[in-house]
């Protein structure tokens, strides 16, 4: 899907939200994560699927993706929702052989930075999967694992 194609959002920020829209999915294709604090707000709250208690900050966020994107292989955005409250990407790709599909729940202030970023993965083989190897990468490189 080709960024340029999404709808307009219902809330006056329309050309603010493409433009965030736009460069997220830059980001993500490229991993660019340097630019990524821009398109953030400082306490932005991410959701994610592994966790019930949602984190907090750019750092956290940041952080997060970082991790699961050296991961997950094959992602690619599929379709594009949007409503008043939000835009909502599909996306698809595997961890391993586990193949997954998600979605990316994404609310915007009116500046066009991004407030909350909510993820669902499934099924839930997969994020076991996702879990298991973030817990094993995590491990590795703490300083406590070498020693």
């Amino acid at each position: 899907m080709n960024p340029t194609d999404y709808g307009r959002a219902a809330n006056g920020t329309q050309s603010l939200v493409q433009a965030a829209l736009n460069e997220w999915h830059r980001i993500i294709t490229q991993r660019d994560w340097s630019a990524l604090p821009e398109l953030l707000t400082d306490d932005v709250t991410y959701h994610n699927p592994a966790q019930l208690e949602p984190l907090r900050g750019k750092d956290a966020l940041i952080g997060t993706l970082q991790l699961v994107f050296s991961i997950f292989e094959d992602f690619e955005y599929a379709r594009h929702f949007h409503g008043e409250e939000g835009q909502v990407l599909e996306f698809r790709g595997r961890v391993g052989d586990a193949v997954f599909t998600g979605i990316d729940i994404l609310s915007f202030d009116a500046a066009g930075k991004i407030v909350d970023l909510v993820v669902m993965i499934r099924p839930v083989g997969a994020i076991m999967k996702l879990g298991e190897e973030a817990a094993r990468r995590m491990a590795a490189a703490s300083p406590t694992a070498q020693e």
